[in-house]
């Protein structure tokens, strides 16, 4: 019962604090009258109770009443594998240019700016991209992650 009360609040906080674009545990955009059961244009306390238990037995796989590791991580994978998918159809409509169905490394290299890609990271301009190029980019771009993760 406390895993279904906690679903329930932070449904009803993703719901409050996030006007445009609630989104559930997932990352999933929540859609107002997924919660708003009854269609009448606002979201009541019982029905946000009433989503948080069927979304929670959704993810209870073997009906137990409560969610293992391998629930959530299989949830998780779901959910980050619809959203690796709208991503990659996003970005092959983007990339296949000739509309042909397929992309082919012109259209990728054309798209993706390969030669800006290799220019940045020759920082001498020698036109060969050392060891130590490489890692100083690396470095710069996890150093960057962090500093965006421990913002978050």
């Amino acid at each position: 019962m406390n895993k279904i009360v906690i679903l329930a609040l932070a449904t009803t906080a993703a719901l409050a604090f996030s006007s445009a674009s609630a989104r559930d545990h997932w990352g999933n955009k929540l859609e107002f009258s997924t919660v708003d059961a009854n269609g009448d244009g606002q979201i009541t306390k019982a029905e946000v109770q009433a989503y948080s238990a069927a979304e929670f037995s959704k993810v209870d796989t073997d009906g137990n009443g409560s969610l293992s590791i391998e629930e959530l991580t299989a949830k998780a994978n779901e959910s980050r594998l619809k959203r690796l998918k709208k991503r990659a159809k996003w970005m092959f409509q983007q990339l296949n240019v000739d509309g042909n169905g397929t992309v082919e490394l012109a259209e990728m290299r054309a798209k993706r700016g390969g030669e800006r890609m290799f220019e940045h990271l020759d920082e001498n301009e020698d036109g060969m991209i050392s060891h130590e190029e490489f890692d100083i980019r690396k470095g710069k771009r996890r150093d960057k992650r962090k500093r965006n993760n421990d913002n978050s």
